[in-house]
């Protein structure tokens, strides 16, 4: 049975939107009708990666910029003439050995994967409070739970404070009609690996209780039923759409 979902005049701020996960995220708002302004790194990339449709508004932004970060966003409410679902997708996971990592290793990763969500949701925020049932999605990893392995250790730390703040502006905000989730994925060949070591996704892949990696149609139904008003009384949740790669 197909699973129907009605954005028609809902207004949605998408970054990391060419990564696997964010074409079809993006692609999935778009068919069920919502207004959707779209950011990632490379313009070339956007205007490649996504569709052309007066209902989408592709913008590229390093969101490690704090400034441009904030003029992206205050571009996006006046496009959008306000906003009621905030995604953070995009990610960033370089792999380093943990016992060598300096300061440069770190600022990127928490840039991306930490300070960025929390600065977008700064920006957002009043008009996700005006919109009466705002979203907050996150893409958090299992890595934020279980740490991950010792290469991944900065996206692992990234994450689990992304975690840790959800569950403290789900508190926050809980009285507001804003909710504050997190999706956490399994092992997924989306192009966030591109600097693993080979054979490393093989591996998940072969230890899999399913036999297969996450893929963005695992994931995208999730997404906007956490962005959808019937979801108004799940709040400060991590949502672990992994096959069963990790369970707590």
């Amino acid at each position: 049975m197909p699973i129907n979902f009605d954005f028609s005049n809902r207004k949605i701020i998408l970054t990391g939107a060419t990564g696997g996960m964010g074409v079809r995220i993006t692609q999935a708002f778009l068919d069920s009708g919502a207004k959707v302004f779209a950011t990632d790194i490379q313009q070339s990339i956007l205007d490649s990666s996504l569709p052309e449709s007066e209902n989408l508004k592709k913008v590229a932004c390093d969101l490690t910029n704090i400034e441009e970060l904030r003029t992206t966003m205050k571009n996006a409410l006046s496009w959008l003439n306000g906003c009621d679902v905030l995604c953070n997708i995009a990610g960033y996971m370089p792999i380093r050995p943990p016992l060598e990592l300096t300061k440069e290793d770190w600022d990127p990763v928490l840039g991306v994967n930490l300070l960025a969500p929390y600065f977008c949701i700064q920006e957002t925020i009043n008009a996700l409070k005006s919109s009466g049932s705002g979203r907050i999605i996150s893409f958090a990893s299992i890595a934020g739970k279980m740490g991950g392995i010792g290469p991944n250790l900065t996206y692992s730390a990234a994450k689990a404070g992304l975690l840790a703040m959800t569950f403290n502006l789900a508190r926050e905000l809980a009285k507001t009609g804003v909710t504050v989730n997190c999706i956490m994925p399994g092992p997924a060949d989306t192009g966030l690996h591109f600097e693993s070591p080979p054979g490393m996704l093989e591996k998940a892949e072969q230890s899999h209780p399913m036999g297969r990696l996450t893929t963005p149609e695992d994931v995208w139904a999730s997404v906007l039923y956490l962005a959808s008003e019937e979801s108004a009384h799940i709040n400060g949740e991590g949502l672990d759409v992994n096959g069963g790669f990790w369970t707590d």
